[in-house]
């Protein structure tokens, strides 16, 4: 195969000019690692504001907003 160069004459067979993008052949190893990536990505995402706002409910809980808020909010939703 040639490398892929100036093109002089379009009417040409493309199994014959050569790769037409770069890394040819790795399709599906990138896609392994893009998913892979987006799956790991996913789960640090979920585990990061999970604890977040665990946190957040903890110190809520602890000063008693938490009740306090939910309890006025259920009340203006009665009226």
């Amino acid at each position: 195969m040639n490398s892929t160069g100036p093109i002089e004459n379009w009417n040409v067979n493309p199994t014959e000019v050569g790769p037409l993008y770069p890394f040819v052949g790795w399709e599906m190893l990138m896609v392994v690692v893009c998913v892979a990536f987006f799956l790991a990505f996913m789960v640090w995402k979920f585990a990061t504001e999970n604890a977040k706002y665990a946190d957040q409910v903890r110190r809520l809980r602890a000063s008693g907003d938490l009740a306090e808020a939910s309890e006025s909010k259920s009340k203006d939703s009665l009226q």
